[in-house]
């Protein structure tokens, strides 16, 4: 479509394009500026149906309106990609901008949200840096979730077996410190992990296409957390009133103590590799606990720590923690992920299912 001010022919090659199929829609800024302003609705539905839209000639205005139609009209994240000046508009008005640093200098990388060098880089911020960014966003955001769960749960157990006590079973220091101190840099440690190395990353490219599933983060994996976090919580409560003698006095020492192991251990369940940074900040957390305790004896009572205390919390954290962690392991042997069969299984393209076959890009 070139040099067409008419809106009504406009219109009428718009419809006819939208009966085609597999033909791209190549516009002119001339008329494309035709079709904005008298055929908005039908150029946008012709444009989100084609395989690929060229515009050419277009103005940064123009450039910047087709971006916020396509954004309005299909609801769904855009991302812009430009290298010099007149695409900033274009840039600032998709969701997700991305400057180009090139002979027209650097006011598209500057105007953007990320910033490359060149476009062959594209490959290695959409299918490696975009896709963790999403899975460490995903799995960070429920094991916080998790964090907070399991100890309401421990609370509203208390409450239940001691008749409605409304007293809190933690003060507000062990509380504070359960989510600043001890388990605030293992549970950030999982923005480490890596479920598959970069060059796999690169060399299959439809594993960033399985994230549009919702795999990572959706009601079912919500409700499973919540299960976990109950079923975690409303045992070690349980375990410790039954395992223990005068386990009334000790309450907070018995299950704060179990509390803060099986998270450490519920991170490392999380993982997929182990970062040495993770292994630090578990090493700190247990640490700065032990520290509590020796110079917190007003929070912690040490009277009873002994060698048989410690058997019956270790054995605590592990009924706790065990069930999850073979569920994990049984729902990776028996249903794996794209990403579990490439990194354990298949090798190359053809050893893959037939929905994840494609051409090498790299």
């Amino acid at each position: 479509m070139k040099d067409i001010t008419d809106p009504l022919r406009v219109k009428n090659m718009l419809e006819e394009f939208a009966h085609r199929f597999n033909t791209v829609l190549i516009i002119d800024g001339a008329t494309l500026a035709v079709a904005l302003a008298d055929a908005y609705e039908a150029f946008f539905h012709s444009a989100t149906k084609a395989p690929a839209v060229i515009c050419c000639r277009c103005s940064p205005t123009q450039k910047a309106a087709v971006t916020e139609g396509i954004r309005k009209m299909t609801k769904k994240v855009t991302c812009a990609i430009g290298d010099g000046g007149n695409d900033v508009g274009m840039i600032q008005a998709a969701d997700v901008g991305i400057g180009i640093e090139g002979k027209e200098g650097k006011q598209a990388a500057l105007a953007a949200d990320f910033s490359i060098t060149k476009f062959k880089h594209l490959n290695k911020l959409f299918l490696w840096h975009g896709r963790l960014s999403y899975k460490r966003s995903a799995s960070l955001s429920t094991f916080v979730i998790h964090r907070g769960l399991i100890i309401s749960i421990i609370q509203a157990v208390f409450s239940i077996l001691f008749y409605g006590l409304s007293m809190p079973i933690y003060s507000g220091l062990l509380a504070l410190g359960y989510s600043t101190i001890f388990t605030m840099f293992p549970v950030f440690s999982l923005i480490l992990d890596e479920d598959i190395d970069v060059q796999r990353a690169l060399n299959y490219p439809p594993l960033y296409k399985t994230l549009q599933l919702g795999r990572e983060l959706n009601v079912k994996i919500f409700l499973a957390w919540v299960w976990a976090s109950v079923y975690q919580g409303a045992a070690i409560m349980l375990l410790s009133l039954t395992m223990f003698d005068n386990s009334y006095t000790n309450i907070v020492t018995i299950t704060f103590t179990a509390l803060i192991f099986s998270e450490m251990l519920n991170i490392t369940t999380q993982l997929n590799r182990v970062h040495y940074l993770t292994v630090v900040s578990i090493g700190c957390s247990i640490l700065s606990y032990m520290l509590v305790i020796i110079f917190l004896r007003s929070q912690i009572n040490t009277s009873e720590i002994t060698l048989k205390f410690l058997y019956k919390v270790v054995f605590m954290t592990i009924i706790s923690w065990m069930p999850i962690h073979l569920v994990k392991i049984a729902i990776k042997k028996f249903t794996p992920t794209e990403e579990e069969k490439i990194m354990h299984g298949a090798k190359h393209p053809e050893e893959l299912p037939k929905d994840l076959e494609f051409d090498n890009l790299v």
